[in-house]
């Protein structure tokens, strides 16, 4: 077998040896707000997980929508099961948000800072909005603080789960020891 520059792939036993040696870190609680799209759920499940996020919280109208969904447990691949995750309403949002770790929004908002410029509070929470419409003015008000991704093309957003991924990784990036 010849070695590239760029090593071969490692083998899924390695991989979970890997990760069991990692010391569990507990990331930032993320909260979706009205997520439309069980593709995006699952996709938040997935990177929670990936993240070690404490918890996710579903903020939304309609609670429990994306309950026992084909295919947020397909796109999950059953991180679903294994992440704690809570339905909030509207009405519990606004009475409880005050018990939840910094919430930083990530959201294009006028007092929005760059995410790779700005120091993240190590106790926080990531707040993304709803595919469609964001995360709503009344609800930005009781986020501690928002970032934004700088964008590059001609497409001023991208895909939620992606921001968050971004998000994420960028708050591990400074304040644990990412091997």
């Amino acid at each position: 077998m010849t070695s590239t520059k760029a090593g071969t792939r490692t083998d899924s036993q390695t991989l979970f040896n890997q990760q069991k040696e990692r010391q569990k870190v507990y990331g930032p609680v993320i909260i979706a707000i009205d997520p439309q799209t069980p593709v995006n759920v699952g996709s938040i499940y997935r990177l929670a997980d990936a993240t070690a996020s404490a918890k996710i919280i579903f903020v939304q109208k309609e609670l429990n929508s994306f309950k026992n969904n084909k295919s947020v447990k397909r796109v999950s691949r059953n991180t679903d099961i294994m992440i704690d995750t809570e339905y909030w309403s509207y009405e519990k949002f606004y009475a409880d948000y005050l018990t939840l770790p910094n919430i930083i929004a990530i959201e294009l908002t006028s007092l929005s800072k760059n995410i790779f410029t700005t120091q993240l509070p190590e106790s926080c929470s990531f707040m993304v909005g709803s595919e469609r419409n964001g995360i709503p003015d009344k609800i930005l008000q009781k986020c501690t603080a928002a970032t934004h991704i700088p964008m590059y093309g001609h497409n001023g957003s991208m895909n939620v789960s992606h921001a968050l991924s971004i998000c994420l990784y960028e708050w591990h990036r400074q304040h644990t020891n990412m091997q």
